[in-house]
């Protein structure tokens, strides 16, 4: 490199073109679009560099350049350790974030555990050039600030925006059908209905038909009246099936809650739970309550986590394709940030039986 009075020349992407003998956009193509050229001129590009001290284009002046951050936000309603510990995020995760690594761009965490201010976190003030909005009731407040920034957004099973925003998600009124109606094939008209949470306010216990239809958590909607479309289409009365709210979506709210409504109701032979996490909770309290699984209570979950195949018994359940949801809803952001527009997007749907659901036996049916 050379000298002026004793100052190291500055390395610059004009330098590396000057040693290679190419423009300055074909060197910036090595780092930014590598698709644009061989790998032999490419590897000469990047062995010049190297030589020359050179370490890429200047990330701030880029960002000037194309008005871009390079990275998107991920909003979430939990704490941070939900996006570790849940298995239905950490798939959804995994699909993000294999596109989002493909694409060269950078995932920010966005976390708002419930009873958390907006303004205290860094919603209002992070720098991505898009957001996944993902499982965001539609009356919080994040939402609001996100929506406020004007930058692109998916929203990932809800809320539904119409229009207004990207959408990935499944049918979940469909799915719920699925489920009911197997149970209902099987023989079981004693049924429970176990929520993971229909609202911000996360307090456990029994709930009318009314309050589950007036949850501000569109998903918890939809599930019931899938619930509903099977079990009146078999004149089930409505009032007689159980709905509870476990407060949250792990196997410990599953088997709180499962606990007090089977205790609370033990005429129920059957169980239609909102997630796999709830289910395996509900069968834990099932078990500890001395009912066999499946012959003295069936259980059917929603999600197919990894650990619904492997549980004991193996859990029924309704599959939806986790990782899929989030590289398609990551694929859908690069575009609109790219591109604009916004697409609806459903995703496949199917009911996974196994060996947590069993016929109504005769004593069952006689009690």
């Amino acid at each position: 490199m050379g000298h002026d009075d004793g100052v190291v020349a500055r390395v610059t992407l004009q330098t590396v073109a000057d040693r290679v003998g190419v423009s300055r956009t074909t060197v910036s193509n090595a780092y930014n679009r590598p698709d644009q050229l061989g790998d032999e001129l490419r590897n000469r590009i990047l062995g010049a560099a190297q030589e020359l001290g050179y370490r890429g284009p200047d990330a701030a002046g880029r960002m000037l350049r194309t008005g871009r951050m390079g990275a998107i936000g991920l909003l979430f309603t939990e704490d941070l350790r939900f996006v570790f510990t849940d298995p239905d995020t950490t798939q959804f995760m995994l699909g993000v974030a294999e596109t989002s690594a493909l694409a060269g761009t950078g995932l920010t965490l966005l976390p708002v555990p419930l009873g958390t201010e907006v303004s205290e976190t860094a919603v209002p003030y992070v720098a991505v050039d898009g957001y996944l909005v993902f499982s965001v009731p539609i009356d919080h407040p994040a939402l609001e600030t996100v929506l406020r920034r004007g930058k692109p957004v998916v929203v990932v099973d809800e809320p539904d925006l119409g229009d207004a925003t990207s959408f990935v998600g499944i049918d979940d009124r469909a799915g719920a059908k699925m489920a009911a109606e197997h149970l209902l094939r099987l023989g079981h008209r004693k049924i429970g209905i176990l929520f993971g949470r229909l609202s911000l306010d996360k307090t456990p216990g029994q709930r009318s038909r009314a309050e589950v239809h007036r949850a501000s958590i569109r998903v918890a909607r939809d599930r019931m009246c899938g619930f509903e479309d099977a079990l009146l289409e078999h004149d089930i009365d409505m009032e007689n099936v159980v709905n509870w709210e476990a407060g949250g979506n792990d196997p410990d709210s599953g088997r709180h809650a499962g606990f007090d409504m089977l205790e609370r109701h033990p005429e129920l032979t059957a169980l239609l739970c909102f997630s796999d996490q709830l289910a395996i909770g509900a069968a834990q309290a099932g078990l500890r309550l001395g009912r066999q699984l499946p012959n003295e209570l069936s259980i059917v979950g929603f999600d197919d986590i990894p650990r619904a195949a492997t549980w004991d018994p193996p859990l029924t359940t309704v599959r939806q394709p986790l990782v899929d949801k989030g590289r398609v809803a990551a694929e859908l952001l690069m575009e609109q940030i790219k591109d604009g527009g916004t697409r609806r997007i459903e995703l496949p749907i199917e009911l996974v039986v196994r060996a947590s659901t069993a016929p109504l036996s005769d004593g069952q049916r006689a009690s």
